[in-house]
């Protein structure tokens, strides 16, 4: 394996975790029908993506791969046909980037006749036996900032997001205001 190999294979499943926190995002401002779909979707990214990690490889690959064309599909579908109308486009737009990614890298794991596998457990302790545990190392923390840089503003034009109390106003008090 090379090193940008290395470096990227976490990315699926980071992907899946940001995928998993935007649609529970999602789930909490949206109703009826949508909100399940939407709550089921993340609880199973989330899932998916912190077993996959802890397995060291992308599970499932051809489930995976199946959920997210439905998913996708699905998404586009009720998009068109109006049905998430209480449903904000931009976190709607960064979790179909997240997963047709992790989809994405689960139809190569596909068609490699495999699922790659993440050695991140035996990286960290051994990096004198492990040639790219520094590759797979800088792959997890640019992996991480690459998903925060999305699902943090995805998240924040959620509903649940407006809803939060802005930084810098925890712990204010307001004089004038009765307990």
């Amino acid at each position: 394996m090379d090193a940008l190999a290395a470096m990227t294979r976490s990315w699926p499943m980071l992907g899946a975790l940001g995928a998993g926190l935007v649609l529970a995002a999602l789930a909490a401002g949206a109703g009826g029908a949508p909100q399940v779909v939407l709550a089921g979707l993340g609880v199973a990214a989330l899932g998916w993506g912190v077993l996959s990690l802890r397995a060291g490889r992308i599970a499932a690959p051809r489930t995976v791969l199946g959920v997210a064309v439905a998913a996708l599909l699905a998404g586009g579908a009720a998009v068109v046909a109006g049905a998430v109308t209480d449903v904000a486009g931009l976190p709607l737009a960064a979790a179909s980037v997240f997963i047709a990614s992790t989809g994405l890298s689960a139809a190569f794991a596909v068609r490699a006749g495999r699922a790659e596998t993440l050695r991140v457990e035996e990286s960290a302790k051994s990096a004198s036996r492990d040639p790219h545990a520094l590759s797979t190392l800088v792959g997890l923390a640019v992996g991480a900032a690459l998903v925060s840089a999305l699902a943090t503003p995805a998240l924040a034009a959620t509903e649940a997001g407006e809803a939060a109390v802005p930084h810098g106003q925890h712990g204010t008090h307001d004089p004038g205001q009765a307990h």
